[in-house]
């Protein structure tokens, strides 16, 4: 979001320039104070309450920054600019079909506003509808065939996509990297000994109460001292307790949203990082193009979206067999180190017991999707319909921030599969303590496709609930696969989507053998090695420590480039 600049005239004048020139410096609340100045003066002074309105929606405060934004329209109507960036407030708190209204009426006017079609594509992505998404990201990229953001934006969307294959996603990633070229000469002065205590630097802006945080937060909270240093750089916009509980484990904790990709591939040299961890991938708020400069001797992306990069910088990725099957393998830049599951199960505090069987004490089967919506697609709901009719009696739960909103959808396109509205329930999001018990209404949770779960499959087997799913062609649709594997689950595999109805009407009939894996699912999980937060630490620094043994059996020293040789993955 840029500022307008205009020039001002009499006292106004003064407060405008310096609200102006505070906000270009991220000081979006001095900046309010000094536009609320020039509209205490001058009221109608329209580029003022624009201003304004752009520091409320920059500080979170949307509602406020929407309101503002109407009384602006009201006297321009045409200022395109200001109701696209209305639009943005309106997604921002989850108004996502009021939302995509507003771009459309910008989009009539301005078909080419590349900002416009950016913004439509990704409030597609959170409303379930891919195809939409992937085309309006795909002309925005067309206007704007550099813009990062744009291109990330597609590539995850791209994870949706019923028609991808690996070969089409890694070209796509391929793509997007090749904007980004490693600088000459770049070089690593780290101490090269081999069993020395390393630094180990993880980058995210998702410190914080987020699915994947506790995928990878037990390997922070975990971490070997004495061989391992931790340094967290958080570009975390709105820090909680989850990001104080991290910091508080970690070695050091930098704070980076400030800082420009430049500046933080600096920061990590001057810290002198042996491995630096790509916590985001694809994902809003990646800083992938930090690891295009190559700041660290090693790189690896993990945990947050493994599908792979494109960047031949980046020398590993975090992944397991049945995520990554070694047929696919060459199409990545990165190498694949296997863990024991691409994904590790780590809670800061206790989780509720799962209870009994639902089924037994109701007389009826409770299916259940608590995967974010933007996977549930119309065919995902079709599907599930036809597992309802092949239950009689059944339910369905789906729990997500959105679906309150999304509920006329839903509740339509089931009830053109003779669904009826009695048998769904459409949950809002709750806290975390609430998200885990409501599992105990659920007795077989169903995954979602193209774009299956990951934590949400591990969460659901934590609380003794199997997953139904289906494997498909690409990365995103075997993350609940791969889970399932590594927990001994296979039998709730199925072939391909046809199988993938008649496996879940099936377990839904042998309600004994649910109820026993229930009781005993969790002790299960937790004796496996992702299970165990603590050895699951082990074993990612077992990596850690192979990887920088290969880096210095190699000989690089300062002045060198740095890549691991591709497979020569190091030991399990």
């Amino acid at each position: 979001m840029s500022f307008q600049i205009r020039a001002g005239n009499d006292r106004t004048a003064e407060h405008f320039g310096r609200g102006l020139m505070l906000a270009s410096k991220g000081q979006y609340r001095k900046a309010l104070k000094c536009f609320d100045k020039v509209l205490s003066i001058a009221p109608t002074h329209l580029d003022a309450l624009n201003s304004r309105a752009d520091c409320l929606a920059l500080l979170g405060d949307h509602t406020q920054a929407i309101a503002t934004y109407d009384k602006l329209l009201a006297a321009r109507p045409g200022d395109l600019r200001a109701r696209g960036n209305r639009a943005s407030a309106l997604k921002s708190i989850g108004r996502l079909a009021e939302a995509v209204a507003a771009y459309d009426t910008v989009l009539q006017s301005a078909p080419d506003y590349a900002e416009a079609l950016f913004n439509r594509g990704n409030a597609y992505i959170d409303l379930g509808r891919p195809r939409d998404a992937i085309r309006d990201l795909r002309n925005a990229l067309s206007l704007r065939p550099t813009d990062s953001d744009v291109h990330t934006s597609l590539i995850f969307a791209l994870n949706f996509d019923t028609d991808a294959t690996s070969e089409s996603q890694q070209a796509e990633r391929a793509a997007w990297a090749s904007h980004w070229t490693l600088p000459a000469g770049t070089g690593h002065p780290n101490d090269p000994s081999a069993d020395r205590r390393l630094r180990i630097g993880y980058v995210s802006s998702h410190f914080r109460h987020q699915a994947a945080t506790y995928a990878f937060g037990g390997v922070i909270v975990h971490h070997d001292p004495d061989q391992f240093e931790v340094i967290c750089y958080s570009d975390t916009a709105a820090e909680d307790d989850l990001s104080a509980h991290l910091r508080n484990r970690a070695d050091k904790w930098r704070r980076t949203s400030n800082l420009s990709d430049d500046q933080l591939a600096q920061l990590v040299r001057q810290d002198q990082i042996d491995i630096l961890v790509d916590l985001v991938g694809h994902m809003k708020g990646n800083r992938l193009r930090v690891f295009a400069l190559k700041p660290a001797p090693i790189q690896i992306t993990a945990w947050g979206e493994p599908t792979g990069t494109g960047l031949k910088a980046i020398d590993y990725l975090f992944a397991d067999p049945v995520l990554v099957p070694a047929s696919e393998r060459a199409l990545l830049a990165e190498q694949v180190a296997d863990l024991s599951c691409f994904l590790g199960f780590w809670s800061p505090e206790a989780l509720p017991e799962s209870g009994g069987l639902p089924a037994n004490e109701r007389g009826y089967v409770t299916f259940g999707s608590f995967n974010r919506l933007a996977k549930t697609s119309e065919p995902v709901l079709r599907e599930w319909a036809a597992i309802l009719r092949a239950v009689p009696g059944s339910r369905l739960v789906l729990k997500d921030r959105l679906v309150a909103q999304q509920a006329n959808v839903i509740m339509g396109v089931l009830a053109e599969e003779g669904i009826s509205a009695e048998r769904v329930a459409l949950l809002d999001q709750v806290g975390r303590a609430a998200h885990f018990a409501t599992y105990r209404d659920i007795d077989i949770a169903l995954d979602p496709f193209p774009h299956g779960g990951g934590m949400t499959t591990l969460e659901s087997l934590w609380m003794g609930v199997p997953v139904v799913t289906a494997p498909g062609r690409i990365i995103s649709s075997r993350l609940a696969v791969a889970v399932l594997t590594a927990a001994g689950l296979t039998d709730f595999i199925a072939t391909d989507r046809e199988h993938y109805v008649q496996l879940a009407a099936a377990k839904a009939s042998e309600l004994g053998a649910l109820a026993k894996l229930r009781s005993t699912l969790r002790h299960r999980l937790a004796n496996t090695e992702f299970g165990d937060a603590v050895r699951y630490a082990r074993a990612v620094e077992r990596h850690y420590r192979s990887m920088w043994q290969e880096w210095c059996r190699r000989g690089q020293i300062a002045g060198a480039v740095n890549s691991p040789r591709r497979g020569a993955c190091p030991p399990r």
